[in-house]
């Protein structure tokens, strides 16, 4: 495996084979390695319909059956807004059976009027996901809320 594959910048060349024959071919693997370094990045879309991440996860390892390709990684943004002092809970709607993963679950609250904001979770507060609910526990009110729960699907 290369390492370019795994690089986050589009590689520059300056130099290339003479002949066609050597060219092409050095052509034809730097093309790929474009590619794959265009393609590796994470994408910038968060929004609240289930989407690509752009992220790509290790290959399943032990699973009979399963092909050695990485796994591709789904976002969802979950509006959880207003949060209420203590408990809070928002249907997420994600297909949470025993395919899914959580690869990546956060957030963040604004208290628009109070002009103070957090990170969820944080030490006073408290952020969870369950086969139907984002739960988060907060020690203070929040009029805005997102939790950003990044996952795969495949076993």
């Amino acid at each position: 495996m290369d390492s370019q594959e795994f690089e986050t910048y589009v590689p520059v060349y300056d130099d290339i084979p003479a002949s066609w024959e050597e060219a092409r071919t050095f052509l034809v693997e730097q093309l790929r390695k474009l590619a794959n370094g265009v393609n590796i990045r994470e994408i910038g879309w968060f929004i609240d319909n289930e989407v690509l991440s752009g992220k790509q996860f290790l290959p399943p390892t032990g699973v009979s059956g399963t092909s050695e390709q990485n796994r591709t990684i789904l976002r969802k943004v979950i509006n959880c807004s207003p949060l209420v002092i203590g408990a809070n809970s928002f249907a997420h709607g994600i297909t949470f059976d025993s395919s899914f993963t959580l690869i990546q679950l956060f957030g963040a609250a604004t208290d628009s009027t109070g002009l103070t904001a957090v990170p969820l979770p944080n030490n006073n507060d408290s952020l969870t996901i369950d086969a139907t609910n984002i739960n988060i526990n907060v020690s203070k009110a929040y009029d805005r809320a997102y939790a950003i729960v990044e996952y795969i699907q495949e076993l």
